[in-house]
C-alpha cells in the first residue's frame, strides 16, 4: 500500500497545493527516471523524484503547470502530508 500526499508551494503561490501520486504517476516516475523501482526511490528520498511526483500529479489533476525545468526551479517549499509515520511500508501479514 502506498499512502503519500505531497505539498508543494511555488515561488508565485501563496499557498501550498497537495497532490497524491497515482499508480500511473509512479510508473512514470520509473520510466521518466530510468528507475528499476519507484517505490525504492521514494524509501532513500531523493528530493527530485519527490519534485517530479508533484509536478505529474499536478499535470495529471489537470492543473495548468510549466515545464518540468520550470517547476523545479521555482519550488519554495516541499513536504509529505500524511498521518501515515510509514507510508511506504509494506503491511502486515494477516495474523491467526
Amino acid at each position: 500500500m502506498l499512502d503519500i500526499s505531497i505539498s508543494v508551494r511555488l515561488e508565485n503561490e501563496t499557498e501550498p497545493v497537495v497532490s497524491t501520486p497515482n499508480m500511473g504517476t509512479l510508473l512514470r516516475l520509473e520510466r521518466f527516471f530510468g528507475l528499476p523501482s519507484a517505490i525504492e526511490a521514494l524509501q532513500q528520498t531523493k528530493l527530485e523524484h519527490v519534485a517530479w511526483l508533484a509536478w505529474e500529479s499536478r499535470r495529471h489533476a489537470g492543473l495548468t503547470v510549466p515545464t518540468w525545468e520550470k517547476f523545479r526551479d521555482s519550488v519554495a517549499d516541499i513536504d509529505f502530508e500524511s498521518e501515515n509515520d510509514t507510508p511506504l511500508a509494506e503491511e502486515a501479514p494477516p495474523t491467526e
